[in-house]
């Protein structure tokens, strides 16, 4: 049996990928017979507000103590934030530098054979490296693991969030310095591995993307569309800046394209997709075709995609390295997908014959996406015969069973804790 501790930011009672993903790793390192313990924050995000369940606890103490489905879990406090702020944000992540800090007793006790830590944020990293030192003995270092689910400094660079070379070039060596000092790391995207690569060639870099748990999933039959009848388009995910659903909203007439936007998530941006729903449909004459729905735990959306004629995933421009989640969950369901984006993602939809793309622009500006296209895109997809959307459905199905199952993939890493 192996001791194995995991810092994560994002641990379930939260909903997204990362949360799932450490959660899944978790609980199956345990059924694999080894004792995990899990690190990680007062519940918040994508809010950025403390869940009103732990609330009580947060105001009583800084750490809390659980278990979830056999794993102990332990939750610091720090300053939680989704501000837009930068100043705001680096603060929230220096908090969480040093409250993981508090671990050092528990970490001591647990002894532990590996440390894995989710990263972003990568302050935190250095953290939970110096610990691994401060527990380590002559005859005993714990495997330090690293898993990377976006690059950082580059993912700022990407979204036009830093400026300056003298910065952006401390930010690089601060990540070369905390690559060299792991022994293995993890990525969730080809992109990611090929990046991590060429700054440290002589580190084990593994794949390890986020897949999907295709048993969970509810699988389409009916990919007939009545064409006096509107396609049904859905979206399942973050609703923030980078992914760009509310400046859809504001350039894609939905009845004039005899389409509805189906929405699930939290975000930054959900009260200005209530507002603008409100704004255009309720109190007017206009027939509404934007829908607003809470977010639900991935159990519960694999349940109801199918559903829904097809996936409609937005990426505003690319970002090195990302591919989300959603993709893997549509292709479980068997939906045809409408990307909005580049890289790696639109290499995955075209790859396994998925879907369509309409490819980011590339130029300078936040807001790239081609709406003019993005519109007729919409349109296209509708008139297809049934029998090339149920083809789109189909190729996803095989690749999610054959491919981007969670069982594939935590069958791939586990031999790294072993």
């Amino acid at each position: 049996m192996k001791q194995i501790a995991i810092f994560s930011p994002n641990y379930s009672p939260e909903l997204g990928a990362c949360a799932s993903r450490i959660q899944y790793l978790a609980e199956h390192l345990e059924k694999q017979g080894n004792q995990v313990t899990v690190y990680t924050t007062f519940p918040n995000y994508p809010t950025g507000s403390i869940f009103s369940t732990y609330k009580k606890f947060i105001f009583k103490k800084i750490i809390h103590k659980e278990k979830i489905n056999n794993i102990n879990v332990i939750r610091f406090s720090f300053y939680p934030s989704n501000s837009s702020s930068s100043f705001v944000r680096i603060f929230s992540m220096i908090t969480l530098a040093l409250s993981w800090f508090l671990a050092f007793p528990f970490l001591k006790k647990q002894h532990p054979d590996s440390i894995l830590i989710q990263s972003p944020p990568l302050l935190p990293v250095l953290t939970v490296w110096i610990l691994s030192k401060m527990i380590a003995k002559k005859k005993y270092t714990p495997s330090f693991i690293l898993n990377i689910s976006d690059l950082y400094p580059r993912v700022l660079l990407d979204l036009n969030k830093i400026k300056g070379h003298t910065i952006y070039n401390l930010l690089l060596n601060f990540e070369e310095f905390i690559y060299k000092k792991t022994n293995f790391i993890i990525g969730q995207s080809e992109e990611i591995v090929n990046y991590i690569q060429k700054i440290v060639p002589s580190t084990p870099v593994f794949l390890y993307r986020n897949g999907v748990d295709t048993d969970n999933f509810k699988i389409k039959e009916n990919y007939e569309i009545d064409k006096k009848e509107p396609i049904k388009l859905v979206y399942a995910g973050l609703l923030g800046m980078a992914q760009g659903v509310l400046q859809a909203l504001e350039h894609i007439n939905f009845e004039k394209i005899n389409a509805e936007l189906h929405l699930y998530g939290n975000g930054n941006e959900r009260i200005l997709i209530e507002n603008f729903i409100s704004k255009t449909f309720l109190g007017t004459n206009k027939k509404q075709r934007v829908f607003l729905y809470d977010a639900i735990p991935s159990k519960e959306i694999a349940q109801k995609l199918a559903d829904y004629d097809a996936a409609i995933i937005l990426q505003k421009r690319q970002i090195i390295g990302t591919v989300p989640s959603k993709i893997y969950e549509a292709m479980a369901a068997g939906l045809p997908i409408l990307l909005c984006g580049s890289g790696e993602s639109a290499n995955l939809i075209e790859k396994y014959n998925l879907g369509i793309v309409v490819e980011s622009t590339k130029n300078k500006l936040i807001n790239s996406i081609n709406y003019e296209l993005l519109n007729q895109k919409i349109r296209i997809l509708k008139e297809l015969p049934s029998e090339k959307r149920q083809l789109f459905g189909t190729n996803g199905r095989k690749a999610a069973k054959i491919n981007f199952d969670k069982k594939i993939q935590f069958k791939n890493i586990k031999k790294l804790f072993e």
